[in-house]
């Protein structure tokens, strides 16, 4: 199954939309547009009657920004849109083990915002970075077999870490895991103007693989209010 998210440019990019039983791991620069990219699909899969299951380990709540985006108050789609926020990267993983007791008959979104943040805290010692390496590898590997038992669309929120080797401004914490686990992997970045964001679809290859859209109280547009003739 495909999820559109109503915009057109952006559906294009992402070959229709969000697709079920596989993972689409969004990355990028801090307010690049990252949550609000997630949270859109989560909104417009609420108005096609499914619900979703938000994982939020970030510090600020994503409520407010939802509420934008749905244009509904959250007590209205809480029991549609069920937020979970692990404490730390051990309750993360167990958190995920659980995630198919949360999810119910109409799930078809699981959003983890982000699945590296705990990962990236909780490193020590060379010996604490091999086991959390191979427990996040692990907690990937969940998620997918989850999205192909249940049918599900994973949304993987991920941080950016920059390239020793200067060809790249930035890369996706954990790369190879990622790309691992990943069928669709798309990178959110600025751009010259203020609100502007370029999309771009990495992988799988093909065209149209990129598009400029702008960040809105409502979500990704195509234009701003004030650039429509």
């Amino acid at each position: 199954m495909i999820l559109p998210s109503g915009v057109g440019l952006l559906d294009r990019i992402m070959i229709g939309g969000l697709h079920t039983e596989a993972i689409t791991h969004i990355f990028g620069r801090a307010a690049s547009g990252k949550t609000t990219l997630a949270l859109q699909f989560v909104s417009s899969s609420l108005k096609l009657g499914y619900g979703s299951i938000y994982v939020n380990t970030e510090t600020a709540s994503p409520v407010t920004r939802l509420e934008q985006i749905t244009g509904e108050e959250y007590s209205k789609i809480e029991s549609r849109v069920k937020m979970l926020s692990p404490r730390g990267f051990e309750e993360q993983g167990a958190l995920i083990d659980d995630l198919d007791l949360y999810a119910r008959e109409d799930t078809k979104v699981i959003v983890i915002d982000t699945l590296t943040r705990h990962y990236r805290l909780n490193m020590d010692d060379r010996k604490t970075n091999y086991r959390n390496h191979r427990e996040l590898n692990r907690q990937a590997g969940v998620l997918k077999g989850l999205a192909l038992k249940r049918g599900l669309a994973v949304v993987v929120v991920n941080q950016v870490t920059s390239r020793p080797d200067g060809q790249e401004e930035f890369e996706p914490v954990a790369r190879n895991i990622l790309s691992y686990w990943s069928d669709y992997t798309v990178r959110v970045g600025t751009a010259t103007k203020t609100a502007e964001r370029v999309i771009r679809r990495l992988s799988p290859e093909g065209t149209p693989n990129e598009g400029r859209l702008y960040l809105s109280a409502q979500g990704f547009i195509v234009t701003l209010p004030d650039e429509k003739e």
